[in-house]
């Protein structure tokens, strides 16, 4: 689940579905919204929202979803190449995961704050240090 402005990340799961209920269980967790948007997947139909909820058929109102899967896909390796490198148990996806959405959310912050310095900076230096 994802804002368009700033350009985070409100709410992820970890799970080999994609049921009702865990959907649902997503949408509790996360900030309340005026408005959601989804596309026609039944299962994001039957979820109850805090604000209206409009599904499309296309990607008009979908892009910044797709957009962030695609930022994951690019920066966590076993999202690329699944004979390369893989995780061992949905526990260290999860873990991975909140990591990045962690430097994702400061960074899309950082741009909104700083929109003249976003080329000089990258999403690596937002990863908490060890």
């Amino acid at each position: 689940m994802v804002t368009r402005k700033p350009r985070q990340i409100v709410g992820f799961d970890v799970a080999h579905d994609k049921s009702e209920k865990r959907i649902q269980e997503i949408v509790d967790r996360s900030i309340k919204a005026k408005h959601y948007y989804s596309d026609a997947n039944p299962s994001y139909q039957q979820v109850r929202y805090s604000g209206e909820h409009f599904f499309f058929r296309d990607k008009s109102h979908t892009f910044t979803v797709e957009g962030v899967n695609s930022d994951i896909r690019k920066y966590i390796a076993a999202l690329q190449r699944r004979s390369k490198c893989f995780f061992r148990s949905l526990k260290t996806f999860k873990a991975v995961l909140r990591v990045f959405v962690y430097a994702y959310n400061k960074f899309g912050q950082f741009k909104l704050d700083f929109p003249n310095l976003k080329s000089a900076v990258g999403l690596i230096q937002f990863l908490p240090s060890l």
